[in-house]
Formats: C-alpha cells, sequence, structure tokens
C-alpha cells in the first residue's frame, strides 16, 4: 500500500468544509425565498392582516449574531 499524501488530506478536510457550509447557506436561501414570496404574496393582495403576517415572518428569520462575527447588537 502506499502512504496518503498529507496534503490530499488538507485538501479534502477543507473541500469538506465548505462543501458544508455551502450546503448550509443553501438551505437558507431557500427559506429565504419563500419567506419573501410570503411577503410579496400579502403586500400584493392586502389580506386581511397582512401587516401581522409580514411582522412574523421577519420575526421568524430574526436571530442572534451568525457565527464569527464580531459586532455586538
Amino acid at each position: 500500500m502506499s502512504e496518503v499524501d498529507v496534503e490530499c488530506l488538507l485538501c479534502e478536510s477543507r473541500y469538506l468544509d465548505i462543501l458544508r457550509k455551502y450546503r448550509r447557506q443553501k438551505k437558507k436561501i431557500r427559506k429565504m425565498k419563500r419567506a419573501f414570496a410570503r411577503i410579496e404574496c400579502a403586500l400584493l393582495h392586502k389580506c386581511d392582516h397582512y401587516a401581522e403576517h409580514i411582522i412574523g415572518e421577519c420575526e421568524a428569520f430574526r436571530s442572534a449574531l451568525p457565527e464569527g462575527c464580531d459586532n455586538e447588537r
């Protein structure tokens, strides 16, 4: 058997980390697109409680600062 190159292991580890971050971001983008579509629908059709619906959608995505963010609120 041949030895595994150390650089290959490092590259694979970086690749898997980037892939994991990419998939997480892709999932967040899909959720945000759905939320924006619901907000747009509420604004265009002026549903009965469209203001409450929009506020609810915005509150659903309100959270703490993302990982790695140095800013304080």
